[in-house]
């Protein structure tokens, strides 16, 4: 256990302290750092996948909310409509005002359904922190190893 401290803290200090000078030309130590940062952009790739996948889930919903509001919107529009209009006019209303009155309602329903699957939408956050912040770390220390 205490041999395991040991390189942690060792190798956490030659991350601080960097690499030691050399004289090897900027060609060779790409050729050595390609296969590192190959895989190093395969895994940024990775980690932005997974940092992304609940945000598209939870966008996913919120159209499905969207799209279903609409879908029962249309039907409601149709069948409350009628229903509301025979009703109003059977209590003595003129048909425009049962239809002006019908009409409101509807709106106020789809605005109340749309406005809540749009205020879903605006409220996530698709931008990947974690994997902007590591590949700013990554690129940060690429150019360290390009400073010595």
């Amino acid at each position: 256990m205490t041999d395991q401290r040991e390189r942690v803290a060792e190798f956490t200090r030659e991350l601080r302290e960097g690499p030691e000078p050399s004289d090897r030309s900027i060609r060779e130590i790409i050729d050595v750092l390609r296969p590192q940062l190959q895989e190093l952009a395969a895994k940024q790739v990775e980690l932005a996948k997974t940092e992304l996948t609940p945000v598209g889930r939870q966008a996913g919903i919120a159209v499905g909310l969207l799209a279903t509001g609409a879908v029962f919107l249309l039907l409601f529009l149709a069948f409350f409509f009628l229903t509301g209009m025979y009703i109003m006019q059977a209590a003595g209303f003129p048909l425009w005002a049962a239809a002006g009155i019908i009409t409101v309602v509807l709106l106020l329903i789809g605005g109340i359904l749309a406005g809540s699957g749009a205020g879903l939408l605006r409220g996530l956050d698709p931008k990947p922190h974690h994997s902007i912040r590591t590949l700013q770390q990554n690129i940060n220390w690429v150019k360290g190893q390009f400073r010595s």
